[in-house]
Order: structure tokens, then sequence, then C-alpha cells
């Protein structure tokens, strides 16, 4: 059974006599990367629009990457809709900021490992050509129905595909706006103590994130309880940033529980939610960065333990620098923190 996948912006590199450098290295990027992917049939065009077209008549690809930005990666589906898309970085992008390129290469290894895996069921015999075909030239709609359909039916395995399909990272790109209208609309449903859990949920998420963490019940002048949440900055301290939830009573109103939020400036649920995402991407630049950091000092450190924190570049958070070597008591605490943030760096230089 032939599966034709169609990259866009990727043409090999068969003589690299007269290339440029950074061709070369683009093209060995690329050679190595779907080297290690089972993609169906490979076909390659560059993003001229003429040319794309032209090779999606001749081929018919079930699959469609299109190394670019969504904009023009969106005029690809609107031409070719019963196709699965996807959009990944270009080497162009990936190798820009070094800092970011490893994430960047971490994207399109899930991007190619997801097709990988429709390929092998297609193989396999769990999925059809023309299933795939239908579910891909769904509209918004059409698609959000279905999931919806699913979700708040009895059939479990149903349920369960369709809530793993909506979370999937590396789906449909209108997926996430699918995710926002359900937690919306969710919201908009509940009762005073439905947006209750709803808050209390969001809550858990970030206190098992160990961004925040429960407080003793408030109580306020007219009797009102809220649960109490301190959020924590990423090195533990405390942030003395608090966020209270209304405690919903029997006879409460919703529209009355959402005006107890404003009282404290709580956020709604639908707010809430999307936040612990925005909060999980941006702590993981910040860990990340600060790893990096860490992995440096320690990695001088151990070549030379008497460097002192000045040679080291360290300013203690009295903003004084010390011309004294690290203290066995730093070293653990500057161990434990990248072996929680980069562990793959800490395993580097230290085992266990």
């Amino acid at each position: 059974m032939e599966i034709n996948t169609l990259l866009i912006g990727y043409v090999p590199i068969n003589d690299v006599a007269g290339k440029k450098p950074r061709e070369i290295r683009d093209d060995k990027y690329f050679k190595e990367l779907l080297a290690d992917f089972d993609l169906g049939t490979l076909h390659y065009v560059n993003q001229t629009e003429l040319n794309w077209k032209e090779k999606i008549d001749e081929i018919n690809p079930l699959i469609i990457v299109y190394f670019g930005g969504d904009y023009y990666a969106e005029q690809v589906k609107n031409y070719k809709a019963n196709a699965m898309l996807y959009c990944a970085n270009d080497a162009g992008s990936i190798f820009y900021r070094k800092a970011e390129a490893e994430e960047k290469k971490e994207k399109n290894r899930r991007i190619f490992t997801e097709i990988e895996k429709t390929v092998e069921r297609i193989k396999s015999g769990e999925e059809e050509i023309e299933t795939i075909r239908k579910f891909s030239a769904m509209t918004y709609n059409d698609t959000y129905k279905m999931i919806t359909r699913a979700i708040i039916s009895d059939n479990e395995e149903a349920k369960k595909k369709a809530w793993e399909l909506l979370m999937d990272k590396n789906g449909r790109s209108d997926f996430v706006w699918m995710r926002v209208q359900l937690i919306c609309e969710c919201w908009e449903a509940s009762d005073a103590k439905g947006k209750e859990k709803f808050l209390n949920l969001a809550m858990k998420d970030h206190i098992d994130n160990g961004f925040a963490r429960e407080l003793d019940i408030h109580t306020d002048e007219e009797g009102i309880q809220y649960r109490q949440y301190e959020f924590i900055y990423p090195n533990g301290e405390r942030s003395y940033y608090i966020r209270r939830i209304p405690i919903a009573t029997k006879d409460m109103e919703k529209f009355g529980y959402e005006n107890l939020l404003s009282k404290y400036e709580t956020p709604n649920g639908a707010r809430m939610l999307l936040e612990v995402g925005q909060i999980k991407s941006e702590m993981k630049k910040y860990t990340d960065f600060e790893a990096e950091k860490i992995y440096v000092i320690l990695n001088e450190w151990k070549k030379n333990p008497n460097k002192t924190q000045r040679e080291l570049n360290i300013i203690a958070p009295n903003g004084i620098i010390y011309d004294k070597p690290l203290e066995e008591r730093h070293v653990e605490a500057f161990k434990k923190l990248l072996k929680a943030w980069a562990e793959e760096r800490y395993f580097e230089l230290f085992t266990e």
C-alpha cells in the first residue's frame, strides 16, 4: 500500500558542489531527521505555489508537511483539504537562534513521530486511508461537534479517544481553539457549585506542577468562605500572591457566584485553565535558562573547586560578589536545582 507524504519547503541536495555551508548544514539536518522515521513514500517540492499545487495534483498525498509559517500552510490546507497537514519548523527558523534550536528540533521530531504512528496504523490495517481523508476534510464546526458528541456520550472508549484527539499538541492547529471553546462553554453552563469545582481543579493543576500551595480557608466580613491558594516562585520561595475562590452555598445562583469573583480579582474558569498552560510554558523557559547557567557553574566548579564565586560569575542574593569558593551547601543546592530542571544535563556532570 502506497502512502504518499509530501514535504513542502525542503528538497534534498544531491550534489553539494557550489553550495553554501548553510545549505549543506540544513540539508544534513533534514536528511538525518527523516532517516529516523517511516513516513511512507516521500516526495519533495519547494514553497513556490505553482510547484506544490502541481505536485499535490500529481501524487494526491495523504500527508503534507509544510516547513514554514501557519499562514502559507493554511493556503495549502485550503487547496488540499482531505490531506493531513502538519506545520513544521524550517531550517532557517531552527538555526536562527541557538537558544531555541533544540526546542524547535524537538517539535519536528514530535510531528514526525505522530506521522510515523499514522503510517504504521494504516499499514497494520487499524485505519483506512479514506477514513483519514474524510476526517481531514471536515470543517472546524463538523470536527468540534463530532468531538463534543463523543465526550458527552456513554461510550467510554469514544470519550477517551475524543479527549486524546482534542489534547494532542501535534494535531490540527485549530484544536487549540476547540479546547478554548469547550472550556468556555463548560464554564458558561456550570452552576455555582460547578464553577467552584472548575476553579479548584485549575488550582490543583497549579499545585501538582509546584506553582502554588493551598492555605487555610478565609472567611470575609459577610461570612462568605473562600479557599485560598498562594503562588510559589520556581525556586520554591513564597510569592505572597494569594488567590481566593468562593465556596458556593447550596442556594447560590451562578451569576451571584461570578459576582463574588470580582471582589478579589479572581479569574473565571476559562481564563484560569488557560493560565495553567501559559504558566507551564513560561516556567519551562525560565527553568531551562537558569539550568543552563547552573550547568556552566557546576562544570567550572568540577574542574576547579577552588575557583572563587567571583571567578564563577556568581552574585549572591544580597548583591555581594564573594572572593571565596562555593561551600558544600551551595554546591548541593545547585545540584538539586539542575537535577530538577534539566536531569540530562545533571547526569552529564554527575553519576549516582
